[in-house]
């Protein structure tokens, strides 16, 4: 057999054993010791360490105080990418692209991530840039965007209050909603219109708006939404309603198929 042959053979062998290290470290809740691991796989003691070491040092695997393996943040971004895969699927994407297309400006696919509201998708281009700040697993200052308020409104004032709890509720602009009861009114009103606007609390002469996503039970799941000008906005606030609104039903409709 010649070397390659034989080295090919070999990191095959090892990325394999890797990745059943990973499976077993998962379905251990307080972790695994490294002797653990390796009477599990029938490993050498060095062989062991060699690939806990590599994971770890990718970040795959962390080590807690008391010396066990556990998952590590790698395993964890991974599972976001999946997330947002399987939500921004291509007809989804195609739904953005169109309504990009449509209103001339960059369009924005929001989802729920656990306890966090997370942009899973952005449909821009160089005529219609995306807010600068903005990119895909941006999930700041949710209480201050169209998204965030639309994806906010669908809990309860209860959940809301622990998000805040969690997140903060940081002044960006003049226009930003910080009070705690201020932005309940917001919520309650989004609630009521099923769709939500901020108008320069985000950034300066900036507007955007948004409309639920909801899946086949009905809940809301994300949001789509467009960003424009504050001028913008306020001369064609009824075209970009029926747009976003739109474009979330077809998003919606896709993700239920």
């Amino acid at each position: 057999m010649s070397a390659p042959t034989r080295q090919g053979g070999a990191g095959i062998q090892s990325a394999e054993r890797a990745l059943r290290i990973l499976e077993l470290v998962a379905a251990a809740p307080t972790g695994l010791t490294a002797a653990e691991v390796a009477d599990a796989l029938g490993l050498g003691q060095s062989t062991a360490y060699r690939l806990l070491s590599t994971l770890q040092r990718q970040d795959y695997l962390a080590r807690t105080p008391d010396h066990r393996v556990v998952l590590g943040r790698s395993v964890d971004a991974l599972g976001r990418a999946l997330h947002d895969q399987l939500v921004a699927t291509e007809p989804v994407r195609d739904v953005l692209r169109a309504l990009h297309d449509d209103v001339r400006a960059p369009a924005y696919l929001t989802v729920f991530r656990g306890d966090d509201i997370a942009v899973a998708h952005i449909a821009d281009s160089a005529a219609h840039p995306r807010i600068g700040q903005l990119h895909v697993g941006f999930s700041e200052s949710a209480h201050i965007t169209a998204f965030g308020k639309l994806m906010l409104a669908s809990r309860d004032d209860q959940a809301v209050a622990r998000f805040l709890a969690q997140h903060g509720a940081r002044r960006l602009t003049p226009a930003s909603v910080t009070d705690a009861a201020k932005l309940r009114e917001q919520l309650d009103e989004v609630r009521a219109q099923q769709v939500a606007v901020e108008v320069e609390e985000y950034l300066p002469k900036l507007a955007c708006i948004a409309a639920p996503v909801r899946s086949s039970a009905g809940r809301t799941v994300g949001a789509v939404s467009v960003s424009v000008s504050a001028d913008d906005f306020r001369s064609r606030a009824h075209e970009l309603e029926r747009a976003v609104r739109r474009g979330a039903w077809q998003v919606s409709a896709r993700l239920s198929g």
